[in-house]
């Protein structure tokens, strides 16, 4: 049974979005890429083999894909965003990241949950008048590992109530899944 796309796109993507491998393939040995019936799912398909080698190569690359989403959330009130090296589509930003192997997702749930501290941080009014060291204190009884360089970024390019929601919505989408599986 071939796969159109073309009356599936959005349950294909669903389906990407939650973890579902596009090279799995059937007892005869076709993928779904051979299954493709339009140049629009084939295009969906290569795209996410793209991106899943690059993170596979490099988990980092995910963590950049989220800062640049998150400071273009921002855009509007600070210059704009590096473009990142990878090119993601709006199912591959959804909070939870399934998508994603585990290590890449966990690397983002952690720049994540360093990032809502820092927003969180920047935002209450006693925080914003400590002196730094004072504010480093903090931040490191927080267990964040974020360097200072980063949390200036994210301060400056990631401080939107759209970034804060999103930055928010990573987190607690790691804790639903986390709670899931436990």
């Amino acid at each position: 049974m071939a796969l159109n796309c073309n009356l599936v796109t959005p349950y294909t993507l669903f389906l990407l979005s939650v973890g579902a491998s596009r090279m799995c393939a059937r007892k005869n040995g076709a993928t779904p890429l051979d299954l493709a019936t339009s140049q629009s799912c084939r295009d969906i398909l290569e795209h996410h083999l793209a991106v899943l080698a690059a993170i596979t190569a490099n988990t980092d690359s995910l963590v950049s894909a989220a800062i640049a989403h998150s400071a273009a959330l921002s855009a509007f009130r600070v210059p704009a965003p590096p473009t990142p090296t990878l090119k993601l589509r709006s199912y591959q930003l959804d909070p939870s990241f399934l998508w994603a192997p585990p290590a890449a997702r966990a690397a983002v749930v952690a720049w994540a949950r360093d990032a809502y501290a820092v927003q969180l941080a920047a935002n209450t009014y006693d925080f914003t008048d400590l002196p730094d060291d004072c504010a480093g204190d903090v931040l490191e009884f927080l267990n964040t590992s974020m360097p200072r360089a980063e949390m200036l970024h994210v301060t400056a390019h990631c401080s939107s109530p759209e970034a804060h929601a999103w930055v928010r919505a990573v987190v607690a989408a790691a804790v639903a899944v986390s709670t899931e599986k436990g």
